[in-house]
């Protein structure tokens, strides 16, 4: 008995001291931690008017960093001052300095064993625009234990500096990327880069060609309409829905009978989509087109039947008179929802 006392009395005393050691051990991170960020304070007040001539005015000598703590004082004041003072000029100094004061130090800050760390530097890299440190991206992205999330940036960055091997690496990615990272990537193209990938559309994955279609019309691409208006006529629907969709973000003036084609489509979606241009370029022709449709069985086709009619000259009047005398109850419904809606804003 008294042998398990004992045993158990040292149990409670060796937790007890490994809480106690945990516990000391996080007071003494905290207070480190509390001290890094006030001396990176510190110097970001030293910094702030030197860097602020220097990036606005061109006349200030910047002396180079030679802490850690200076290095990321100094990062973040630039990367400040580049989102506020969004200029040529500025972009071209603030690349400058970057180059020639935090090349380095980011390049060591890439092969960090903390996830955080690497990560800060890609998007360092990434804001001052450091094409010099391209080669280290290339090896950085093809380790075997590179993250997802480093591989997601990454792209990005290759989009935005015009890597000639951006395309490859889109095309070797495995299922784990969305079409949202498809489209921040697409987002960071050129025209040149991206009328490429438009080029060769049927040889990427679906996710990559959903991913297209959407930002034509998010980016306002018009150059690229002739190839919307293409996957109008192809058979598979989602291509068709998409491109309907891009083409109403830019409110491209469809032809009539184009129109009333999809209107007339069996897929909701595809419904849907024709409607929402047709509210974007009031197509008066189609007015009774669209009347019939307030009736449709899907909701959201009829609710955007009503939004339609009520873009057109008079549409108060016209959602009135099928809020009165409509034999759909759905429709009649849906009518006094939109004349609310409308006389809101009127």
């Amino acid at each position: 008995m008294s042998h398990s006392l004992v045993l158990f009395t040292l149990i409670v005393m060796t937790l007890s001291l490994i809480l106690l050691t945990i516990f000391l051990y996080l007071i003494v991170r905290k207070r480190k931690d509390y001290r890094w960020k006030q001396e990176v304070e510190t110097y970001k007040q030293l910094y702030e008017p030197i860097l602020f001539r220097h990036l606005a005015y061109g006349d200030e000598q910047i002396t180079p960093p030679s802490s850690s703590a200076q290095h990321v004082a100094m990062m973040e004041l630039l990367d400040h001052f580049l989102r506020v003072l969004a200029n040529g000029h500025v972009k071209q100094r603030a690349t400058a300095l970057a180059e020639t004061y935090f090349s380095n130090y980011l390049r060591q800050q890439l092969y960090h064993r903390r996830l955080g760390r690497r990560m800060n530097a890609l998007f360092y890299i990434e804001d001052f625009g450091l094409r010099s440190l391209l080669h280290e991206l290339e090896k950085m992205y093809e380790q075997k234990h590179v993250t997802m999330m480093e591989k997601r940036q990454l792209l990005k960055m290759f989009a935005l500096f015009r890597h000639p091997h951006v395309y490859e690496y889109m095309k070797a990615n495995d299922e784990s990327f969305t079409q949202f990272d498809y489209r921040l990537i697409l987002s960071r193209m050129d025209d040149k880069m991206f009328a490429k990938v438009v080029d060769h559309f049927f040889d990427w994955n679906e996710k990559i060609q959903y991913a297209l279609i959407d930002m034509i019309g998010i980016m306002q691409k018009i150059a690229h309409v002739s190839f919307l208006r293409t996957l109008l006529q192809h058979e598979q629907s989602e291509y068709r829905i998409r491109a309907l969709k891009a083409l109403a973000e830019m409110a491209f003036p469809l032809e009539t009978e184009q129109l009333d084609v999809h209107l007339r489509s069996q897929i909701w979606q595809e419904r849907l989509m024709a409607l929402r241009l047709c509210a974007r370029v009031r197509k008066e022709e189609l007015i009774e087109q669209i009347k019939e449709l307030i009736k449709d069985p899907m909701f959201s086709v009829r609710s955007q039947a009503a939004e339609a009619l009520l873009r057109m000259p008079n549409g108060l009047a016209m959602l009135e008179q099928i809020a009165q005398t409509s034999d759909d109850r759905y429709a009649r419904d849906m009518a006094l929802e939109w004349l609310e809606r409308g006389r809101q804003y009127d």
